[in-house]
């Protein structure tokens, strides 16, 4: 059983980061990437990771076949990789859950869009590393392990969830 601690570190870090590069699988079990935008305003991490996305769309599509996804995320001081499971509905209490201004760019007819679907990613394992702490910290890290030649500090751990 995953400890809470490991999930709060987790949701910690996933605030952090607005987007994300999701992976799925085409037919010929090739990765193919795209970003997302995080939903995770409206809903803070707890072992599930919620997006807004077309039914129409080639990501949807690659979903319905093969529902393994792996999110990679990136800042200067901080990484984290998930992989899980996708679950496409079109239950519209997810959406309205998530809806805001942001993403009535790609949905100009609104939460009720019939195309809209909620993604919820329900993670099965992450990995993540992560630096002492502010960007003075990461660049004293960097400069310390360049003098002693030792490598630098970074957090890394692996969580089943």
């Amino acid at each position: 059983m995953t400890d809470h601690d490991d999930i709060e570190t987790l949701a910690d870090l996933l605030d952090g980061f607005p987007l994300t590069m999701i992976v799925t699988l085409d037919g010929d079990g090739n990765p193919v990437s795209q970003p997302f935008a995080m939903q995770q305003q409206h809903h803070r991490f707890d072992g599930d990771l919620w997006f807004l996305v077309s039914v129409d769309s080639s990501t949807a599509g690659r979903l319905a076949e093969r529902p393994v996804v792996n999110l990679a995320f990136s800042d200067h001081d901080s990484w984290v990789s998930l992989t899980g499971h996708a679950e496409l509905t079109s239950e519209q209490s997810y959406i309205d859950a998530m809806w805001d201004t942001s993403v009535e760019a790609w949905f100009p007819g609104g939460r009720t869009d019939p195309a809209i679907r909620a993604l919820i990613v329900h993670a099965d394992s992450a990995e993540y590393w992560d630096t002492p702490g502010s960007t003075v910290a990461t660049v004293f890290s960097l400069v310390k392990s360049k003098v002693t030649g030792s490598p630098i500090e970074i957090e890394n751990e692996k969580i089943d969830l």
